[in-house]
């Protein structure tokens, strides 16, 4: 009895705090290169194909808004002759889509599309966020495959992914500028395919640094997703090391909605506490930008941060052309002094 009459099993009054939770920005950049999907196709005798990957990320997106109304999201893609913002639409753009209704052409356009394969995508009586959303997005990803196949311009060009990400990091720091009084959290998830060539890897080292450097300046996790591919991406393994973010490398597109609602979906102030779904361990070396080898030790600009293995010919960065100290470069060629082995002279004679 005295137990029950100790203050701390007394009845108390229920506090009225309520938390409201901070809206939430999640930007997406979708490496839409043909290359890349093309040679997923074939290894997977064309099972997996991006609209596998373009269903599935519709249903991410439309969680992801139905976790909070003040939610935005933003989808970039990184094809082969640069990037696109797929949502929200360009002001040049009739359809700014956000929050604005499509006319009846564009619906019975996309519903045609998103039927050739008997598999709906947008249902009729979706709810309207969720549909304007999915149908930009839809509309913008057939239009940009129509601009690839009408490309005359049948040469290899780079990869623009890192380029993409750099304009999700810019998108996203504009809208904290805009939302700085309600707090706004935000993030950023890469979806690329198959495995990177390794000269390509070589030129995305210095701007992957940079918006390693800038995501963690904002306070911006960066996700991937990797499908495909027998070979992690180095480099970025990297950016989620260093930005507390959670990288996933997937064999096939099957079950990917899955693995997005359950890795993708932790909040990054939980991250801290919460063992993330990282597979294996991170590669921390960079490769040379001249031969493109695995480098442990080698040389580093102090302007740009290019790493090398050799000293460069001409003394010069090939990367930014800035030119090194001649001393410097002296000292660094030359080589160690072994002093001379002095004759030992045999006292038992």
């Amino acid at each position: 009895m005295d137990a029950i009459a100790d203050p701390t099993f007394q009845q108390t009054k229920a506090r009225s705090i309520h938390t409201e939770e901070l809206p939430s920005l999640l930007t997406v950049v979708l490496d839409t290169s043909p290359k890349s999907w093309i040679k997923f196709d074939e290894e997977t005798d064309k099972k997996d194909n991006i609209l596998h990957v373009l269903q599935a990320l519709i249903v991410f997106l439309n969680a992801h808004l139905s976790f909070n109304t003040s939610n935005q999201v933003a989808v970039i893609a990184a094809h082969s002759h640069g990037i696109k913002y797929l949502y929200p639409k360009n002001k040049n753009n009739t359809d700014s889509g956000n929050g604005s209704t499509t006319t009846d052409n564009n619906d019975t356009k996309i519903d045609t599309v998103s039927n050739s394969n008997d598999q709906c995508i947008i249902s009729p009586g979706m709810y309207r966020r969720f549909r304007n959303v999915d149908e930009t997005l839809i509309e913008e990803v057939v239009k940009l495959f129509n601009e690839e196949k009408e490309r005359v311009d049948k040469t290899i060009q780079k990869s623009t992914l890192p380029g993409a990400m750099s304009a999700a990091l810019a998108y996203t720091n504009r809208l904290l500028k805009e939302f700085e009084t309600l707090s706004l959290k935000c993030r950023v998830m890469v979806v690329t395919c198959g495995n990177s060539d390794q000269k390509e890897e070589i030129f995305q080292y210095i701007p992957i640094m940079n918006c390693i450097f800038s995501a963690t300046k904002i306070k911006c996790p960066i996700d991937v997703v990797k499908i495909g591919g027998s070979k992690d991406s180095t480099f970025l393994q990297q950016t989620t090391d260093a930005t507390n973010g959670v990288y996933l490398h997937v064999d096939s597109t099957k079950g990917l909605i899955q693995y997005l609602t359950t890795a993708m979906f932790i909040d990054p102030s939980l991250r801290q506490i919460i063992v993330k779904p990282n597979q294996g361990s991170v590669d921390f070396r960079t490769s040379c930008y001249l031969t493109g080898k695995v480098v442990a030790v080698g040389y580093i600009c102090s302007v740009c941060l290019c790493v090398l293995s050799i000293i460069p010919p001409g003394n010069k960065c090939p990367a930014c052309d800035s030119e090194f100290d001649e001393r410097v470069i002296a000292k660094l060629k030359k080589r160690p002094v072994v002093p001379k082995l002095k004759k030992r002279v045999n006292k038992s004679k």
